[in-house]
């Protein structure tokens, strides 16, 4: 297990949201991280996991969500398993986050598969995870199986930054079902790969850049199974705080059904002050302003003609 400076311990049989992650500090700017579970409408027990570790000497931020597969306890021992065993290899191995990533993925399978060959009553249990390594300098690090995705939000725009390794996401890209399709058909929840079920897994790695203003949504399939993409990025937009915002992604799962457990975490990369975008849009805020007032005099002034 990772210490409690490292990461949030959670219980996920709680029926209540959780979310905690003290703000990091960086010399360029502290991406501002929340991240919260719920067990969901329908569930009885909470099978989703997340976490957050620092690594201050890289100037580095690991970010997971693992959703738990398998029945009885299965599923939130992998899930749990998972996300403790990424931040431990992440942060303690050697060479660049890529590497280290892909390697603690592999090692967490490793564990995880370990641990259900000797123990019958988690026996077939495993779990999808979706990582995003932040670094302050160099490319920023994306790893994921399994049907669990990263949503980055650039200048308004929405984009899924991985591709669900599921039967109905292959029939999707195939042209074989609309988007709208897969998100009603029974067939949603047979996933292709997942971490523990096998004694290798392949993992799906990208390099990004961050940009200023970027935001970045990582998610189990209990949020983006529930809100269209459209939905997720006009709240995400239209909520300042990142804890405001992933308690009202998951009200708005929960709302819409709340079938599964679902997860969120959200990273806010700050602009600085001196940014010239953010000087555009006060200066032209403060114009409006100023127009409102300059009608509202004129209108007062007509009046006191009349």
């Amino acid at each position: 297990m990772a210490n409690d400076d490292a990461t949030t311990d959670l219980d996920e049989t709680s029926t209540e949201s959780q979310s905690a992650f003290p703000a990091p500090v960086w010399s360029h700017g502290e991406p501002n991280v929340a991240g919260a579970t719920h067990v969901g409408v329908v569930r009885t027990v909470n099978q989703d996991a997340f976490g957050r570790f620092d690594d201050p000497e890289r100037s580095e931020i690991l970010l997971v969500v693992a959703d738990g597969l398998g029945g009885h306890r299965g599923g939130e021992v992998a899930s749990r398993m998972a996300v403790d065993r990424l931040g431990e290899f992440v942060v303690q191995g050697k060479g660049d986050g890529a590497t280290r990533l892909e390697q603690a993925i592999h090692r967490a399978n490793d564990s995880i598969f370990t641990t259900s060959r000797k123990n019958h009553s988690l026996d077939g249990m495993g779990t999808t995870v979706v990582c995003l390594l932040l670094a302050e300098d160099g490319p920023s690090t994306v790893a994921h199986v399994g049907d669990s995705r990263l949503y980055r939000l650039r200048r308004g725009a929405i984009d899924q930054l991985t591709e669900d390794h599921s039967l109905v996401a292959n029939l999707v890209r195939e042209g074989a079902l609309s988007s709208e399709e897969a998100r009603k058909d029974p067939r949603r929840n047979q996933i292709l790969r997942a971490l523990g079920v096998r004694e290798d897994v392949e993992v799906d790695l990208e390099a990004i850049e961050l940009e200023q203003g970027d935001a970045y949504l990582l998610c189990s399939d209990g949020l983006h199974g529930m809100i269209e993409d459209g939905a997720i990025a006009e709240l995400v937009r239209s909520v300042a705080r990142p804890e405001s915002a992933v308690e009202q992604l998951i009200a708005a799962a929960n709302e819409a059904g709340g079938t599964d457990n679902v997860t969120c975490v959200l990273a806010k990369i700050p602009q600085p002050i001196g940014d010239p975008g953010l000087l555009d849009k006060a200066s032209a805020l403060l114009d409006s302003t100023r127009a409102v007032f300059r009608r509202r005099a004129n209108a007062d002034g007509a009046r006191e003609e009349e």
